[in-house]
Formats: structure tokens, sequence, C-alpha cells
């Protein structure tokens, strides 16, 4: 099975301002990696065989200059969705039997390096997607998976996908977490999927009618001791800093011992 990840990273940053007027959301530290390498490093630890990042002109060059030539780069000149800068990437994504889509403004702290990822690509399920549980009155910020039966398991059969429904409307409390492994018809289901009331091409709306024509989908629940860190924020990314500074096996140490002692936390 070739396996192609296409990282979506084109968008502008505006609740990172003036920081991302400089640097990439994407490119900004976490701990004392970068976001994208963090990224990167989940992707090729799952079986990526090859990276596609999707980016906007002015992030191309940087980009380009920080990782090289050994990555595709996908240009997406406006913002038209997330599901349109992955139908960017289907020229470099040619050959591929699965398309991973992995969030370029979202990390994880996991036990094991690349850990949810390769669970998501091991499912049975031609379209397998991330979950995490969500208190009911945040529902309406996320996607929501409908399960076909009981969520009790490793993976759980998924009927339907909700984009952002209401806490009392929501068909479960499993949300959308950032990583999908999709069939290679998506990009065919993507051309096919009309616009949102905003003009934008939605991804939740493309799986959702890869489900309704059959194709068997899955959910991978997040696992104890697997976090998902949005870095899209100012508040998300500096917890996302610190939960990742803390625990790095040589100065987080001392940063809990200076943030107990000198800061009382």
């Amino acid at each position: 099975m070739s396996v192609v990840a296409i990282v979506p990273a084109a968008g502008l940053g505006t609740r990172l301002r003036p920081l991302s007027d400089a640097i990439p959301k994407e490119m900004l530290p976490v701990g004392r990696a970068l976001a994208l390498e963090r990224i990167v490093a989940e992707l090729r630890a799952a079986g990526a065989e090859r990276i596609v990042f999707v980016v906007s002109p002015q992030k191309e060059a940087f980009l380009k200059n920080h990782f090289g030539t050994d990555f595709g780069y996908a240009v997406q000149p406006e913002m038209r969705g997330l599901g349109e800068a992955i139908l960017r990437a289907r020229e470099l994504a040619q050959g591929a039997s699965r398309l991973l889509i992995a969030l370029g403004d979202a990390v994880f702290e996991e036990p094991e390096l690349g850990g949810i990822t390769r669970r998501v690509l091991a499912a049975d399920s031609p379209l397998t997607i991330a979950v995490q549980r969500v208190p009911r009155e945040r529902l309406s910020k996320y996607g929501v998976v409908a399960p076909k039966s009981g969520t009790e398991g490793a993976t759980f059969a998924i009927q339907d996908i909700v984009e952002k429904p209401a806490p009392d409307e929501a068909p479960s409390e499993f949300a959308v977490t950032a990583r999908y492994a999709l069939p290679n018809t998506l990009f065919e289901t993507l051309e096919k999927t009309p616009p949102a009331t905003n003009g934008e091409i939605q991804l939740t709306d493309a799986i959702k009618m890869l489900l309704q024509t059959g194709v068997p989908g899955s959910a991978v629940p997040l696992l104890p001791g697997e976090t998902r860190h949005d870095i899209g924020g100012f508040e998300t990314y500096f917890k996302a800093f610190v939960a990742f500074a803390i625990n790095d096996p040589e100065y987080g140490a001392a940063l809990r011992t200076y943030m107990k002692e000198t800061l009382q936390l």
C-alpha cells in the first residue's frame, strides 16, 4: 500500500498575528522542535512514503528553504477551504492507494511517536478518522462523527459526520481530531463537493459524501496519555509549547523545578 501524506498548511494564521506575519504558524517552535518538524517525524514513523505540504504563495519559499526538495509543495493561491487545499495536492499524490491527511496546526503528545496515526492507517476501513471525546458544550467547534452502534474498543464504525453541530443535536461526543486516512477516490469526491455557504469546499462535506455512497468508515479514539494540541491561537499555542517543554528529556526537569519554586505553580 502506497501512503502519501498531505499536510494542509496554507492558512493565514490570523489568530496569531502579529507573530504569524513574520513566521508561518506551522513553523513556530513547540518545545525545541518546530511544529511541522514534529508532524513530519510523526508521519514518517507512521509509514508515510511521501509528504506533500499545501502552502500559500507566501509560505512556499519559507518551507522549501527549511525542508528542502525531498517533499512535495502544492500552492493554494486563495483560501477556499480545507477540501480545496487537499485538491491542490492531487497531482503530487498520484499513485497513492491511501491518503493520510494531517492538519498542519495540530501536534500530538503521545507515548509512541506516530502511534495515533499508525492506528488510523491500520484500521480495516478505507475511511478512518482520529477522534477525541469532547464535552458536549464544546462540540459546536468541531466535526462530530455519528457511530453506527457502540463506541467501545480501539475503533468503532461510523455512518456519518456532522460539521459543528449544536450541542443538543450532536450525534456523539467524539470530535474529529486532525488526522484522517482516506481512499484515493477522495479527489474525485472533492471535485463533486458543492461549496459551503461561505464559498469554501469543506473536507467534512466530502467525507459525508463518501460515507453516503457506501464507503465503510471508522473512528480511532485517542487513548489515555495521548493529547492533541492546536497551535492556531495564542492560548492553545502557549499550552502546547509548555507541555512539550516541561516533558523535554534534557531540560524538562529544570523547567518544572523553576515553575514550582520561582513561579509557585
